[in-house]
């Protein structure tokens, strides 16, 4: 962490106690804790959640939940949570985070391939929290905005890959798969007419959008996604 984000996470309201004992959890209990989203990140997912005030909210991808958490803790009362997490082994862990936070009434777990799952959750999502696989994301995306209520936000993490992003046009053949889909992505959804949106440089990249609806982009540009 280098001075300015350590000077942001300091001047920027702490976890409570039960957040800390998750993510000491995850660093105990969890093969790769990096994995996790961070209490800097996760403070902002929770501001999102209580601005947006969604009654549906939706996480693809979730690790050890400690994201799911913080989204959960900004919802309103009688907000439903689909957390979708790919690994059945995260399933008791995801749950335990839940409980030790005290949020578990918004969870709606769902073990499994998101493209299976995302056709089956209920439209009028106030928020969607992307953080799974990289090279599906494109996918993700387009399931997701239909789904959207307006002026709903769908935040996707990792659009800058590491800096990977910002390979050179001419090199992307050699770009591994992952990169390639999230720089398409990134130009894809700046042209989507359908949402307003915003790429901030936090942690790997956050790429904020909010569904204003409207025509989508040109069936020609869609088939180069």
């Amino acid at each position: 962490m280098d001075d300015i984000e350590k000077y942001c996470a300091e001047h920027t309201s702490p976890p409570n106690e039960a957040l800390n004992a998750i993510y000491r959890s995850i660093a105990l209990h969890t093969v790769n804790p990096n994995m996790s989203s961070t209490p800097y990140q996760g403070v902002l997912l929770q501001l999102f959640a209580q601005i947006a005030e969604p009654s549906i909210a939706v996480e693809i991808g979730s690790y050890a939940g400690y994201g799911a958490v913080c989204i959960a803790r900004g919802m309103p009362a009688g907000g439903q949570l689909h957390v979708v997490e790919a690994n059945e082994e995260y399933e008791e862990i995801i749950r335990q985070h839940f409980r030790m936070a005290g949020v578990e009434s918004h969870l709606h777990l769902h073990i499994g391939q998101a493209l299976d799952i995302l056709p089956t959750l209920p439209d009028g999502i106030g928020l969607a929290f992307v953080d799974a696989d990289k090279t599906q994301y494109d996918k993700y995306y387009q399931l997701l905005v239909p789904k959207m209520r307006p002026g709903g936000l769908i935040i996707l993490d990792n659009m800058l890959w590491y800096g990977r992003v910002t390979t050179e046009a001419e090199t992307q053949l050699r770009c591994d798969r992952a990169t390639r889909t999230i720089q398409q992505l990134n130009r894809y959804i700046t042209a989507d007419h359908r949402v307003d949106n915003i790429l901030l440089p936090i942690r790997d990249g956050l790429m904020i959008c909010r569904v204003v609806g409207g025509k989508d982009i040109s069936h020609e540009e869609n088939d180069r996604i």
